[in-house]
């Protein structure tokens, strides 16, 4: 669910629209059917030669909004044929902005400039974070971009976003309707009463974070609690100087949809970007000691100012959708319900129904060993919400030869919950393994069970030999007599085998073989092994003891406050022979998304 955050954008590229109702419509909607049908057969010679008669004939009519689109269209195929022209047209869009005399347009253009300098350095933001900061003026900045470090760019990007809303009162008077084709407005530009100046302000927003960390100064909070504006770095602070103007702007006018969605916006804004406002954290009052959240208190206060209008369902979208990532669902539930009963009417009230029903809707997931022991109690994890059990069944040659129930705790809170069941394997043989949720909610969860008392261990031997020994999987006593069957890539039959009294077979190696399977009388349902030719013997010195590690955890994904179990193998490598090695202490370190140290133990 996409949260309102701009109501009309800038064409950067070639979009078309058709039936626009201006001045000499009709001709440039000729000229651009012409582009589009150029764009279509792949001749971007031709789309180049349309538009500089689209810019010419705009230039003529002083109709900015066709010159605007035109020359952007042409830029991107102009950069397509020659790369290196784009630093050429972001130098004649610097100067067409500094010669146009309308404000407006001169803003837009200012805009589009400060764009493009963000869009190059968030796409080279790893080479500019390398560069060492140059200190230099306008006046002084080496002619090829190029060469500039990453604070140069910034600078740039916030220059350009000044210029692009100095002129605030003549952007506030002046519909984005005025620019259409180079406009597309969105489906609430009403609520902002489709002015030029909420779209570039969002414009110079985007632009701001997308330099994001390009400022030297940007990673305060992670060494300082400090959140004072003077702690924040230079694009934050000009950040939240744009949603203070645009603020004062709409209360100034008497636009209280207006305030309310940028109010909203720069609440998810600092949620999003600042540590301090994302944690709630405790205050003394009195003598008392309460909690604090900063986000939670901005929405309350946004819904007891704008509970009249319609628009302040989109509040309670945020506080249920923050409530869902703080495991609240309970909560977000009831913000979900209280929303909808206000709201009825609202035009995106099917964003909080959706988010209500995926609250309530049942999920399961069962996962198990793909294989097993005759016999063998296999767990069976299941990971489930919002139902009361479901049944196990399993099928062999399309007929249900085993089914059971399992029932599960419903969590009143209409979270998640693991539970852990066991099953144990019929006899051998080929099995589908159904699951059947209680409540059906989708379709049945469906996969392959194989029930083996076969294992097979490989080895690569010297002489370009291969040995396969297969063994009972619980005993790990030799299998006589057994069949190794080799297959290719797409699982043809290559070549067989029978295995001797002690289980083992040795053969040829060949580069065509992918994969075996052991299989004895009735026992065939022993899954494909892939096997790889590997390398007998190593490179360098065979005599070389190398140290090696192997960490195993419990399970893949993990929900926040789980208990992590580790476990761990250290062994010294030589040659083809591994020892343990016993009594050695080592320090496990567990790090975040980010490379970061989340905490460590040692271990023995």
């Amino acid at each position: 669910m996409k949260r309102i955050q701009r109501i009309c954008s800038l064409i950067l590229l070639a979009t078309f629209f058709g039936g626009i109702p201006m001045l000499h419509a009709q001709s440039f909607d000729k000229l651009w059917k012409q582009v589009e049908q150029a764009q279509k057969k792949s001749l971007p010679q031709t789309v180049i030669k349309l538009t500089d008669e689209i810019f010419r004939k705009g230039e003529q009519e002083k109709n900015t909004p066709q010159m605007l689109k035109a020359y952007m269209c042409r830029n991107t195929f102009q950069n397509v044929l020659t790369p290196d022209s784009f630093y050429v047209n972001l130098k004649g869009l610097e100067q067409w902005a500094e010669r146009e005399q309308n404000p407006v347009s001169r803003a837009v253009l200012n805009s589009l400039v400060a764009s493009i300098y963000a869009n190059y350095a968030d796409n080279n933001r790893w080479e500019l974070r390398q560069r060492t900061s140059l200190d230099l003026e306008d006046e002084a900045l080496p002619a090829d971009i190029r060469e500039w470090s990453g604070n140069l760019f910034m600078k740039q990007v916030m220059k350009y976003t000044g210029e692009a809303l100095k002129d605030s009162a003549e952007l506030l008077k002046t519909s984005s309707r005025t620019y259409i084709p180079f406009v597309e407005l969105g489906e609430t530009s009403e609520y902002y009463h489709h002015d030029m100046y909420h779209l570039l302000a969002s414009r110079s927003i985007e632009a701001l974070q997308r330099i994001q960390g390009l400022d030297r100064t940007t990673p305060i909070e992670a060494y300082s609690e400090e959140t004072s504006s003077e702690k924040e770095s230079l694009v934050k602070q000009d950040i939240e100087r744009i949603y203070d103007q645009m603020l004062t702007s709409y209360k100034a006018k008497g636009d209280k949809e207006g305030c309310l969605l940028t109010s909203l916006n720069y609440l998810n804004w600092k949620h999003g970007t600042s540590k301090s406002f994302r944690e709630p954290f405790r205050v003394k009052k009195g003598g008392t000691y309460m909690t604090f959240d900063p986000y939670e208190t901005g929405l309350d206060a946004l819904k007891t100012e704008y509970k009249s209008l319609d628009l302040c369902a989109e509040v309670y979208l945020a506080q249920a959708n923050n409530a869902i990532g703080k495991e609240q669902e309970t909560v977000a539930l009831q913000l979900c319900d209280e929303a909808i009963r206000l709201y009825p009417g609202y035009r995106r009230i099917n964003a909080l129904k959706n988010l209500r029903e995926d609250i309530l809707a049942p999920s399961l997931n069962v996962t198990a060993a793909a294989t097993a022991f005759p016999g063998e109690e296999i767990e069976i994890r299941a990971s489930h919400k919002n139902l009361d059990g479901f049944t196990l069944r399993l099928y062999q040659a399309k007929k249900m030869t085993k089914e059971q129930h399992f029932a599960v705790l419903r969590p009143k809170d209409y979270r998640t919950q693991d539970t852990v069941f066991t099953f144990k394997a019929p006899e051998v043989g080929e099995y589908v393994m159904r699951i059947v949720p209680d409540i059906r909610a989708k379709r049945d969860g469906e996969s392959k069970f194989n029930v083996t008392r076969l294992k097979a261990l490989t080895c690569r031997l010297p002489g370009n030999q291969y040995e396969v020994v297969t063994l009972d999987g619980q005993t790990g006593h030799p299998v006589p007599n057994a069949k190794i069957t080799l297959y290719t890539n797409d699982e043809k039959v290559l070549q067989e085998f029978t295995a001797g009294a002690d289980g083992k077979v040795v053969f040829p190696w060949k580069s065509e073989y992918r994969y075996l399977k052991a299989t004895k009388g009735a026992d065939i349902a022993m899954p494909f092994q892939g096997i790889y030719g590997g390398s007998y013997g190593y490179y360098g010195d065979e005599n070389k003891v190398s140290e090696q590690m192997t960490l195993l955890t419990d399970r893949s994904l993990y929900r926040p406050g789980q208990t992590v179990y580790v476990k761990g193998i250290a062994y010294a490598q030589k040659s083809d022979t591994a020892n343990v090695l016993p009594n050695k202490e080592y320090t496990v370190i567990l790090t975040d998304a980010n490379d970061q140290e989340v905490g460590q133990k040692k271990v023995r």
